[in-house]
């Protein structure tokens, strides 16, 4: 099958709005949970910004699925070098994050260190459902997540090329409904918080591949009055929840309303035709830097906080555009001096063609 590139670009266009969209919504939510910021009307929203890593998990699904669609990844050759292409573009950043955070803002001692140190290599620490408050762990957690769901990634194809539209449904309903009742026995039972847990972030991701391989046909998808109206569903469920005091801060439970309107959202940008956003290299770059922005924020509150201390900063506004412009500096600059050239060099070292 020849594989239509101008409509995977065409569909990408509306994603990298998509992945642009859950960075900046995060990055939100930490200014409210770590300054307090105010949001006027959008402020209970804002507060479960974290809703949004759910939007990222299977956003991601949904893209590793369009772009490998054709590949068969079951043949090792394809699998060796799919794993080095994720594993090179994720690890260098990510160590070096990592390393910062630990020579500049770790509290843990060298052995500490040493003892954690093969399972952050590995990626390993969303299986430790306590490591979330060691060293830089709350904010690289989903990196682990990612690297398992990657890891799987090659199998989840294989079945779903091979599934009937009527089995994935019943996959798609399975995932959801194991999703929405998770949260319920956690509540029931007060166990651990499953909002770092790879399973679940698995599932997530695993519902992205599903959407993305479903023949869904609408004339509603794709376009601008679908998404506005996804987003108002979103931001006015969201808020009545926050509103009324419903599990506030129970971030999975909320995925009872993301899940389905991220959903929804994903197969409107994908099929969005807007010339403006294929031709906005603004766009593009935003969306290139998206990962470098989501890692740096493992340590831009503890930067915030001392730049805010020595400004006696109080103003609402200015800390938020300090947050905004500090977070997206730091991750131009990482972006540019780690993460390409560190991308180059293993294309270079692994490969023997341009990828």
């Amino acid at each position: 099958m020849i594989i239509d590139k101008e409509k995977i670009l065409r569909r990408a266009a509306g994603l990298d709005l998509f992945r642009v969209l859950a960075a900046l919504m995060v990055l939100l939510f930490h200014c409210h949970i770590h300054h307090g910021s105010d949001f006027g009307v959008l402020t209970g929203f804002v507060s479960m910004g974290a809703i949004f890593m759910s939007a990222f998990f299977m956003l991601s699904g949904y893209v590793l699925f369009l772009t490998y669609r054709e590949q068969p990844l079951i043949q090792i050759a394809n699998l060796k070098k799919f794993y080095l292409k994720r594993l090179v573009g994720i690890l260098p950043l990510y160590y070096v994050v990592a390393l910062l955070y630990v020579v500049f803002l770790g509290r843990e001692s060298v052995v500490q260190n040493l003892l954690l140190l093969p399972v952050e290599m590995l990626g390993l620490q969303s299986v430790f459902s306590s490591l979330f408050e060691v060293s830089h762990n709350d904010g690289t957690w989903f990196i682990s997540c990612l690297l398992l769901s990657y890891l799987a990634f090659p199998l989840m194809q294989e079945a779903v090329k091979q599934m009937s539209a009527r089995a994935k449904y019943v996959a798609l309903g399975i995932c959801m409904l194991a999703l929405f009742w998770a949260p319920l026995v956690v509540h029931a039972f007060s166990t651990a918080s499953i909002y770092t847990n790879p399973f679940f972030r698995g599932l997530e991701f695993f519902i992205g591949v599903l959407l993305c391989s479903l023949p869904v046909q609408s004339k509603f998808w794709g376009t601008w009055k679908a998404f506005f109206v996804e987003l108002i569903a979103l931001v006015g469920l969201v808020s009545v929840g926050v509103h009324f005091h419903f599990s506030v801060g129970n971030y999975m439970l909320y995925d009872w309303v993301a899940v389905p309107v991220f959903a929804c959202m994903v197969l409107t940008l994908a099929r969005l035709k807007s010339p403006k956003l294929q031709d906005s290299a603004v766009l593009r770059y935003m969306s290139a830097v998206t990962y470098a922005f989501f890692l740096v924020q493992t340590f831009n509150t503890q930067i915030e906080n001392r730049i805010f201390s020595a400004g006696d900063i109080q103003n609402n506004v200015l800390r938020i555009v300090i947050s905004v412009v500090l977070c997206s500096l730091m991750a131009v600059v990482l972006h540019h001096v780690v993460e390409r050239p560190c991308a180059r060099i293993g294309k270079k070292i692994f490969f023997s063609e341009k990828t």
